[in-house]
């Protein structure tokens, strides 16, 4: 018997029976009537409570869990940082993992956060926007918060950049009047970030004459960035200019022209992501930086609340940075 069997015998939505269930039942102005209903059912039935799930409504261990795709992305082990800084003045504590953008091992390590007795997840998910496994665990009682993967706005509280805007900015920066091919890099297709800087890149050539070539790779990985590199010089003819959807596969385009000469005068060059490095290369690279300590204030911000009851669904958007060199 599951919480969904429950709503559906008691004639209620998956949330109001898990409300009733969790006992927040007069906390969110449910009716007498309703109450009799989900409570009739799971006496009929002896349905028990999750004694684990209990525990993190009690509100009781003071920790969170983060879920990020790769600690040594650059950009994820400064957002870590700061959560943590700001959890830990807070009096929290947060347990931080790496899905290695692998869907089996996020939900699995998901369940083992909650096992873990963390009151609240922060996840960049990489799991399909149509996964009900986020939903699901919503419904029997955990909060889950999205950060720079954001999850669906009507069902979760997430906190993202404008990657769309900054794409196109970011594009139209290193177009110039003789551009005939722009090269677009990125990985995972199907995530909410790479379909929405594909978008910007996508509109910033439009009515233009400029040939756009897209190149997708399964991970964002180093090693990805070197194969694609390789490809659009191999088989696709080279470029103008070319952008990559994040830094670490910037890392691996640099890995293939340092194999094959060094960095071509001839190519212009631009990225998600920054590093103070680009500031000492000879070829110009732009870039589009995150705001990182906005990003961690307003997602622990969301978590914050949805530990005291105030969870607010929809997704807060942060600038990002044009830096042009």
């Amino acid at each position: 018997m599951t919480l969904a069997d429950i709503a559906r015998l008691a004639g209620v939505s998956r949330t109001t029976a898990s409300y009733v269930i969790n006992g927040q039942a007069e906390q969110r102005r449910i009716s007498t009537a309703t109450i009799e209903k989900v409570m009739a059912v799971v006496r009929q039935h002896r349905y028990h409570i999750d004694p684990q799930a209990a525990a993190l409504r009690r509100g009781a261990s003071r920790l969170i869990g983060l879920i990020v795709p790769d600690l040594e992305n650059i950009s994820y082990a400064r957002l870590a940082k700061r959560l943590e800084r700001g959890a830990r003045e807070r009096g929290y504590q947060l347990l931080v993992v790496s899905s290695d953008d692998c869907a089996e091992s996020e939900r699995t390590l998901a369940l083992a956060l909650r096992a873990q007795r963390c009151e609240v997840l922060i996840t960049a998910s990489c799991l399909a926007e149509d996964d009900s496994f986020y939903s699901d665990l919503v419904d029997e009682g955990w909060c889950v918060v999205g950060m720079d993967r954001g999850l669906a706005p009507k069902r979760f509280a997430s906190v993202v950049s404008n990657d769309q805007e900054a794409a196109y900015a970011l594009t139209r920066s290193v177009i110039t009047g003789d551009t005939r091919r722009v090269a677009w890099l990125e990985a995972m297709p199907t995530l909410s970030i790479s379909r929405e800087r594909r978008a910007g890149f996508q509109a910033a050539l439009q009515d233009t004459h400029i040939e756009p070539i897209l190149l997708s790779g399964t991970h964002y990985e180093r090693s990805e960035g070197s194969r694609l590199a390789a490809q659009l010089l191999d088989e696709e003819g080279g470029a103008d200019a070319l952008v990559t959807a994040s830094y670490v596969l910037l890392e691996g385009v640099f890995d293939v022209f340092l194999e094959r000469g060094g960095l071509p005068e001839n190519i212009r060059l631009a990225t998600f992501g920054d590093h103070r490095l680009l500031d000492f290369l000879p070829q110009p690279v732009n870039s589009a930086l995150q705001d990182y300590d906005r990003i961690a204030e307003l997602t622990l911000s969301c978590a914050m609340a949805a530990m005291n009851g105030d969870y607010q669904c929809g997704q807060q958007v942060v600038a990002r940075h044009l830096r042009t060199r």
